[in-house]
């Protein structure tokens, strides 16, 4: 666990193996906890156990949802094909650009 945890958040394990003991602690009762939550909603089991009207449903709109949701459904279709989400001005989104650029001139659309 404490590998995966330095390996999260970007720090040598001999730095970790630095931190008070009470603060290594922390992070890994943090580290578990999260383990414990669904990627999905966040919510977690022990917090349903609890209180079964522990949480109520919000519907909230997110832009980077709904680019992927909309470019997923102009997709190929093709099986193992995902859609993330990459910021713009990098090297990966240049690469992509040019991929795209050459594909809609050989009249192949792609996955975005």
């Amino acid at each position: 666990m404490e590998l995966s945890l330095c390996n999260e958040w970007g720090i040598p394990h001999s730095e970790f193996l630095e931190w008070e003991p009470d603060d290594r602690s922390k992070a890994a009762a943090f580290v578990m906890e999260k383990s414990l939550r669904c990627d999905l909603c966040g919510t977690a089991q022990w917090e349903w156990d609890e209180n079964i009207k522990a949480y109520s449903p919000i519907e909230e709109f997110c832009m980077g949802c709904y680019y992927k949701e909309i470019t997923s459904e102009d997709s190929s279709g093709e099986a193992g094909v995902t859609v993330r989400m990459a910021p713009t001005g990098t090297q990966e989104h240049a690469k992509h650009l040019l991929k795209e650029q050459k594909r809609v001139r050989r009249g192949i659309r792609d996955v975005v």
